[in-house]
């Protein structure tokens, strides 16, 4: 009974619980959530600074964008690879590229900003 007014409590108080995952399986379907969050952010931002640029400057930007795709998913790989066979081997690999993928959207607005 105690619970259940504790609850409802809770509830009518607007309170509310985060809910933090609990199986390796729940913690790397958060780590890709985290991941195309990041993912999509990038993308945001890449498409603002495309529309911007010359041509030639698209075509530059293409080639090291690509280029730091590779090397992005080459280095989280590496970091998974550690992991291999186990069940935490996908969150170690979406948690890199979250990671990295977060710090590229700072770069990209950098070179917006001298646009």
């Amino acid at each position: 009974m105690k619970i259940a007014c504790f609850i409802l409590c809770c509830i009518m108080g607007g309170m509310s619980f985060t809910v933090h995952a609990q199986t390796q399986a729940e913690m790397n379907a958060d780590a890709l959530v985290g991941y195309k969050k990041a993912d999509k952010e990038l993308n945001t931002v890449y498409k603002k600074l495309v529309a911007k640029l010359s041509d030639v400057d698209k075509t530059t930007l293409k080639t090291e964008q690509r280029n730091w795709i590779k090397i992005k998913e080459s280095d989280c790989k590496k970091e998974a690879d550690e992991y291999e066979g186990g069940s935490m081997a996908p969150m170690i690999l979406y948690n890199c590229l979250e990671e990295k993928t977060i710090q590229r959207p700072k770069e990209l607005r950098n070179m917006l900003r001298g646009r």
